[in-house]
């Protein structure tokens, strides 16, 4: 028993057992940016709200291909036009997956300052799947995607740091060992439940230095500790009858059906944050939201309304984590180094690559355009259609040995009926 006493001290003592994991965070003394920040809703650095910027965090998920190419460009002009009270460009986050991406794009968008975060090589279902695989099936989705966009796209390993689970399906244990192994900065996969009401404190992104200890929404959430290593909570929505709740703006039980309700459902969940501590405010969303105009036409109202407030910056998840590291007033951000930008108009013209054919053109090609081609288009038609109406006869004709005595093209209609 004394042994067993003496062995136990010396452990804790050796730090044998991950004890962090059993304590409690505390700011001022056992975690302190830049490298831990306990879970909670205080605005780091100490500020006060006016002191404060509103970091707008714009997130889409799966694909980067013809179905939102457009849609992207539309609202972050390449030209650089839609600027941040600092003078450089706004900018989103794209959790790409590999399926039916076009890689030419996605390196387009990384060279004029979009970032690019890992969404799993598959995106296979079902759902659980996420919850149940071993960690060398993760270790496959995760590493294999990583290593697809740094090949296809020519993205340095280095700044393709972030991971979302597809689904928001968090996998536990496996997921963060994978992520903290291989270098990984943040996951934004956790969903957080809604605060109370609109006037309730938003919880900030913290760190994993301590064990997770807020409410698990979706089961399996880590139970171990990874130092240094962010999370970003993706914090639940209303909508915009502010009556359900929603993960994704797009997944709403009760859908907006126009423009000006799809802009409530934004601005309201915005002044929450901007209105009490001025936590990041994630959109969290897929491009298929677009496919109804309205909702296009509600987030450009909405981007346009935040580029007319001076304490409002689109930004990245990783700059907005720079800035959570090192917490700088708004009176100095235009010097704050990890927001600085070199941007040139159209910068991702410089980039030579390939796309993929776009299916909307493709259509429209089988259609002529000028005089020589509608001619050639028009006798084209014609050939096809008389080969078609009279094959027989000319099959007839091929088996006859072309023997045209007394043969009319009425003659073999007789005949054969």
């Amino acid at each position: 028993m004394k042994k067993l006493f003496i062995w136990f001290v010396f452990c804790a003592v050796c730090e044998c057992f991950p004890y962090p994991a059993n304590l409690e965070c505390y700011a001022s003394n056992n975690c302190t940016l830049p490298k831990c920040r306990c879970m909670g809703i205080d605005i780091p650095g100490g500020y006060t709200r006016i002191e404060t910027p509103q970091m707008v965090v714009i997130t889409f998920d799966d694909a980067t291909n013809w179905e939102n190419w457009d849609y992207y460009r539309y609202l972050f002009p390449p030209d650089g036009s839609r600027v941040n009270p600092n003078g450089c460009p706004i900018a989103m986050t794209l959790f790409v997956s590999n399926n039916y991406t076009d890689y030419c794009m996605v390196k387009k968008l990384h060279a004029r300052g979009m970032e690019i975060a890992d969404h799993s090589y598959t995106h296979r279902i079902p759902r659980l799947w996420w919850a149940n695989a071993t960690k060398e099936e993760l270790a496959y989705e995760i590493l294999t995607q990583r290593q697809t966009l740094a090949t296809r796209a020519g993205i340095p390993i280095s700044d393709i740091s972030g991971w979302r689970s597809p689904y928001l399906q968090p996998g536990e244990d496996k997921v963060f060992e994978i992520l903290s192994e291989n270098n990984f900065t943040f996951d934004a996969t956790i969903s957080h439940p809604l605060p109370l009401d609109s006037y309730s404190q938003v919880i900030w992104p913290f760190t994993l230095d301590y064990r997770f200890n807020t409410v698990c929404h979706i089961d399996p959430c880590p139970a171990k500790t990874y130092p240094g290593f962010w999370l970003l909570p993706v914090v639940i929505v209303m909508d915009y009858r502010e009556e359900k709740y929603c993960v994704y703006i797009d997944s709403c039980e009760n859908p907006p059906t126009n423009i000006e309700e799809s802009f409530h459902l934004l601005w309201k969940n915005f002044l929450r944050n901007y209105r009490t501590n001025r936590a990041p405010f994630h959109v969290n969303l897929h491009s298929s939201w677009f496919k109804q105009d309205f909702n296009l036409k509600a987030m450009d109202k909405f981007i346009k309304q935040l580029l007319t407030m001076d304490d409002v910056y689109i930004t990245t998840v990783t700059k907005s984590l720079e800035w959570i590291k090192h917490p700088t007033p708004l009176s100095q951000l235009k010097d704050f180094d990890p927001w600085k930008c070199n941007y040139k108009s159209n910068q991702e013209d410089d980039v030579i690559c390939e796309m993929t054919t776009d299916p909307k053109k493709l259509r429209f090609r089988l259609l002529p355009t000028s005089k020589e081609s509608v001619l050639s288009f028009v006798f084209c038609v014609t050939v096809v259609t008389l080969t078609i109406k009279y094959y027989k006869k000319i099959c007839w004709l091929a088996i006859s040995g072309f023997n045209t005595e007394n043969w009319e093209l009425g003659e073999m209609d007789d005949k054969e009926a």
